[in-house]
Formats: C-alpha cells, structure tokens, sequence
C-alpha cells in the first residue's frame, strides 16, 4: 500500500501554535477518524462515551454524569475506528493491522464477533435501522457491508484508491466514502450497493458528515485545511471554511445549528454557524485532538486527544473545557451511546444507588409483572444488568458483575419475588439468545406460582 501521509512514530507533543512534524504512521494518522453518528440517549439513563485506545488494545468506558472511566474492555489488536448500533449494546471497531471488524457486546465488555472487513479498514457507520456496517477499506480500495444479524460480510463495492471515511445520509439510503489519494468522495445506494456518482473536491478529503436535515455534506481536507460544504442536490460547493491545519473530524449538534471541527496541527476545534456558514470560535483542547463526539442533548463535547491521552469535556453552551479524562495509550476513536436498557424486548429499570446490602431492583416487562428483593453489590453497575425473556413464559436477568443468573417463579402479573441462581463465567458472557436456555422455564400463571422445572 503507498504510504500516502508517512511512516514514523506517534507525534511529539508540542506548544500550541508552533510549527511541528507530523511524522505518525499511516496506520495511526488514518485511523483517528470520526465516529458514527451518536445513539440516541435513554431519557431514564445516562449516556456512556466509549474511547478506542489503539496503542493498548482497549476501549475505555467514560459516564457523562460522573465524567470519569468507570470501566475499560480489554478487546487486543489495534482498536481504532468506532460506531454504535441504536441500541446501545453493541460498538463496531475497525482493526487497521487484523482486517477485521470487532463487534463488541457493551454488557459484557467482550469481543462478541470479528469480521473480515478487507486489507486496512479504517472509517466505519451503522444504519439507522442497525442492520448494517458500513466499512471503508483504505487497502482495498472499496465499501464493505456487514449484516450486523450474523456479522457477516454480505457485500463489497470499489469506491476509489484510499477510502478513509464513511458517512450516511439521516434516512440511510446513501453513503459518502471520502478517498484520499483521489480527491473524491464516492456516493453509494446502499440498497443497490453500487457507486452512483463521484463528488470532486479539494486535496485530501478525509472525514465526512451529513447535516441533520441531510442537506448538505461537509468534508474536511487534510492538504487544504478546510472544510468543504457540498449542496447534496446540486453536488455544487457552497463554502470553503479554513478551520486550522490537520483538520480531521466534522460533528453537529443535535439540531444542526452548530459544526464542530478538530485540528490536529493546532490543538483546537472550531465550532462552525452551520447558517452562516462561519468560524464563530476555536477552543483549545488536548494535543493531537482526533476525534469528537456531541450528546445526544447538545450540552457537552467529547473530544479524544492522541498525544496527550486524554479526553476533553467542552461544555457547549460557553465553549470551555471543562474536564480532561485520562484514558488510554493513543486515543483515536469516541462514540456515545446510551446505557443498554433493553435485551429481549424487555425494558429494564434499574436501582439509583448500590451497596453490599439488599436495595430495590425491578425488571419491568410487558406484562410480565415485576421483580423486586435483588441484592445489588457494590461492584455491580446498571451496566452489568440484562434481561432476557424465554418463549415470553418466564424472565431472567444477569448480573454480570457478580457472576449470577436471577430467576424467579411466574406470578401474577404487577409483582414477580426473585431467587438468585448461580451460573457460570462463561455463561454470563454470552449473548442473550444463549442466555434463553440459561433462564429457568418457568411455567406462567396468572393466578398462581408454577412448579420448578
């Protein structure tokens, strides 16, 4: 493969402002790309920002509310690109060196799948709908698709000679692939999964987004250090906006109103009038910022820097950084999800404190009534919880953290007593149709207990 952006070591840090080399790997400069677009929150939950650190084969896991790493899965290879499904339960992370797209279980923190996505992908998307991965191939010169049902790879198309970046239309129904060495961006009918039409833009177009109201796409361009703003009816540029050297990354608010864009070179993101069409301000952040990510409520940015291992919190309403997190070695992917809340079809509510004594617990199901009595450890986190539902007869949640399966009689439905049921490591991590055959079969009366099994 041509190295196109040069082959060395990860970037010195250096004094904002002043001229330095960039002398990072194609392998770590092509894969601190931007994430896929953000899974909407839980009103009842909070929001987890998940950070890829390549260098140490980890994921860390960030709370919004405690802005602090609560969790990290340790996933090996090179975690670089990253998306979410709607859901919330899993994360797709793209592995330069492998080729292989990791499909990670956000419950368990494990590696739930590992799919043959090409030579070096990089830039990864999820459909509206979840049902399919989107993969641009930065070796192999095209688009793979993975049906997210059976990780599969179901489809490829040639897109260009380095595609980096993936972006898709709000509706789904079309994909932009940014390639680098062309200078073009390829669109794809992702029903057909076929190229047609080319976008010409500037030198080295690397990240991409579509606009909330699918009007307009903007492009950053690594040799021009701009941002192209591309009318998607016309293909016509409407604007060029210099937002700094290096720029990588190009994020909106939840209504649009507001682009936000990293510069690598400068250690700055500019937040864009999208209505404007101008830099309204620039805020300093961590060095070599790559990646960044908006709440699903517009109030906060999380902006993953690769040189100072560090994630920044900006506070949108006055544009300050507000907290600087550490993470792991060499930051290069953030993506924000909601706390999984559902597994089965079940929605679960969950208790808002834990301790080693017994505190109140609930599972809450479609008329499966209520489970109540759960002890809940300390070491446990909302996070750690699942539940399943077994041919709608009986319902089982997993306490992950404690290594335990809860099961309970069937009752009428409004309150179900709960009975813990110890299950094994290996259990615990698997997915939820394995957990079906876990739970206990339990016999559904409205008017009485069932027997055991």
């Amino acid at each position: 493969m041509k190295n196109t952006l040069g082959i060395g070591r990860r970037p010195a840090r250096v004094r904002r402002g002043r001229r330095r080399p960039w002398a990072c790997r194609a392998l770590v400069a092509l894969l601190a790309m931007t994430p896929a677009a953000p899974a909407s929150a839980d009103p009842g939950g909070r929001n987890l920002v998940y950070v890829t650190n390549y260098a140490d084969g980890t994921i860390s896991v960030i709370d919004d509310a405690a802005r602090r790493v609560v969790r990290t899965f340790r996933v090996g290879g090179s975690p670089g690109r990253i998306a979410a499904g709607p859901d919330g339960r899993r994360l797709y992370v793209t592995d330069f060196v492998s080729g292989r797209l990791s499909v990670i279980d956000t419950v368990t923190g494990t590696v739930a799948a590992s799919v043959p996505v090409g030579k070096a992908p990089f830039g990864v998307a999820v459909s509206p709908d979840g049902r399919r991965a989107y993969v641009a191939d930065f070796g192999g010169g095209g688009l793979s698709v993975v049906d997210t049902a059976t990780d599969t790879l179901t489809g490829t198309v040639d897109t260009g000679v380095t595609p980096v970046e993936v972006a898709l239309s709000p509706d789904g129904r079309r994909a932009y692939v940014t390639d680098f060495e062309s200078g073009t961006v390829a669109v794809v009918d992702t029903a057909a999964v076929a190229v047609v039409g080319t976008l010409s833009v500037g030198g080295g177009p690397w990240g991409a987004r579509v606009s909330p109201d699918g009007r307009r796409l903007y492009v950053t361009e690594l040799q021009q250090s701009v941002v192209r703003v591309i009318d998607i009816a016309t293909g016509e540029t409407v604007a060029e906006l210099d937002v700094g050297k290096s720029p990588r990354v190009v994020r909106f608010s939840p209504d649009g109103a507001r682009a936000y864009v990293g510069s690598a070179y400068f250690n700055t993101v500019s937040v864009i009038d999208t209505a404007a069409l101008k830099v309204i301000a620039v805020i300093e952040v961590g060095d070599g910022p790559r990646v960044v990510a908006v709440t699903p409520d517009g109030s906060r940015m999380y902006v993953a820097n690769q040189v100072s291992d560090t994630v920044s919190v900006v506070d949108i309403a006055t544009n300050t950084v507000v907290a600087a997190i550490p993470v792991g070695d060499q930051p290069l992917g953030v993506v924000i999800a909601h706390r999984p809340a559902t597994t089965g079809g079940v929605p679960v509510s969950r208790p808002t404190h834990s301790g080693p004594r017994r505190s109140p617990g609930t599972v809450t199901g479609r008329n499966h009534g209520t489970v109540t009595g759960r002890e809940q450890h300390a070491a446990a986190t909302a996070a750690h919880v699942r539940t399943v539902r077994h041919d709608g007869r009986a319902l089982c949640a997993v306490d992950v953290s404690s290594r335990r399966l809860l099961r309970r009689r069937d009752a009428p439905p409004g309150v179900l007593h709960g009975r813990r049921a110890t299950a094994s490591r290996s259990s615990i991590r698997r997915s939820a149709q394995s957990a079906h055959s876990r739970c206990m079969a339990l016999k559904r009366s409205p008017h009485s207990r069932a027997s055991r099994p």
